[in-house]
């Protein structure tokens, strides 16, 4: 197990990869699909929650290179 990459799924990441599996299926906005009512501030509320689900996926993915992305030296 050397040879493989820190980042490959192992025990001790298996948590981040699980979030960003969960992350992608709430991605997929299956039961707001055509739907434009009711609106905020002039936009559809999925847009607002696709800003918020990109957010919190790019603070994940922050935490998830702090964490387990190591240098393999």
């Amino acid at each position: 197990m050397e040879n493989y990459p820190s980042w490959l799924l192992n025990k001790k990441n298996a948590f981040a990869y699980l979030l960003f599996i969960v992350l992608f299926i709430l991605s997929l906005d299956f039961w707001g699909w055509g739907q434009s009512k009711p609106l905020l501030l002039g936009m559809p509320l999925w847009v607002y929650y696709i800003l918020i689900l990109t957010l919190i996926t790019s603070f994940i993915f922050y935490l998830f290179i702090k964490v387990y992305w190591r240098d393999d030296e």
